[in-house]
């Protein structure tokens, strides 16, 4: 049998020499037929096993020494917070009696492939929640894309109904002269002229209304004009920021889906250790 040793004295007195040699994080449990002699936590192992603890007739290195047989199980996470795989040795002396037991416990790596699951999931539902803001942004630009081709339709209009007003005043010019020339036709006509120069002086009256009216309807197509300015500066600035937020969105995007990758290799990597 190879696992004879001397004493378990000797063992002890190796077995840290060993375990800084491994390169991995372990733990190591030493006992004789009845009791904890020593125990060596790892890093990140730690089963909280103290010198002179007793063995119970069922833990492994009971079970191993009572069998002469060595013991091998995965030991899940429900018992001490993590999951390990734990080996369990008897150990002899000289005339190959059984003296006692050597447990090793080395961490496993399924908390390494959790991490990557989750972080892969946590990309997938990422990676939608961006599609979603990309394809709201698509539909931002389309809508700030109409708007703008109606304020632009309603400046021209703006424009055109400054035409009109022009034609107007031309009108109410021509109107009030018409007027005066009637005023003047009217005192040569003397007392039959009375009629026609009241006609005249309410022509003028008109005149006057409508050329009032007209710098009203300016001044109000002139704010008009302004507020539809603004609105269609503020209209392109919102179709050029979500134009940004649909580049960023794809660049974002492209950057989960190699995070994605990397995150599948090390979900394989975890795998084969």
């Amino acid at each position: 049998m190879i696992n004879r040793i001397d004493s378990l004295g000797a063992l002890a007195a190796i077995i840290p020499i060993l375990k800084s040699a491994i390169p991995a994080d372990l733990s190591i449990a030493l006992c004789d037929r009845e009791k904890f002699l020593a125990y060596w936590p790892g890093e990140e192992i730690d089963l909280n096993i103290q010198a002179g603890q007793p063995l119970h007739a069922e833990e492994p290195l009971s079970m191993a020494m009572s069998g002469d047989t060595a013991l091998k199980a995965e030991v899940p996470a429900q018992y001490y917070g993590f999951e390990f795989i734990g080996t369990a040795t008897p150990l002899h002396d000289k005339e190959g009696r059984v003296i006692g037991g050597l447990a090793v416990q080395l961490r496993k790596h399924s908390e390494l492939i959790g991490i990557a699951d989750r972080i892969l999931r946590s990309l997938s539902s990422a990676n939608e929640q961006i599609l979603q803001i990309a394809q709201g942004s698509n539909g931002l630009a389309d809508v700030t894309g109409e708007l703008l081709g109606l304020s632009d339709e309603a400046e021209r209009n703006v424009k055109n109904t400054d035409a009109v007003v022009s034609m107007i005043n031309e009108v109410a010019d021509r109107t009030h002269l018409l007027g005066i020339n009637a005023a003047i036709e009217a005192a040569h006509a003397g007392e039959a002229g009375q009629g026609f120069g009241v006609v005249a002086t309410e022509i003028r009256k008109l005149s006057k209304q409508t050329v009032d009216s007209t710098r009203s309807i300016q001044s109000t197509l002139g704010s008009f004009r302004d507020v539809t300015g603004k609105m269609a500066e503020s209209i392109e600035l919102i179709a050029k920021t979500g134009q940004e937020q649909a580049l960023s969105t794809q660049r974002l995007s492209s950057l989960i889906d190699e995070i994605r990758a990397m995150s599948e290799k090390l979900n394989e990597f975890a795998k084969q250790l």
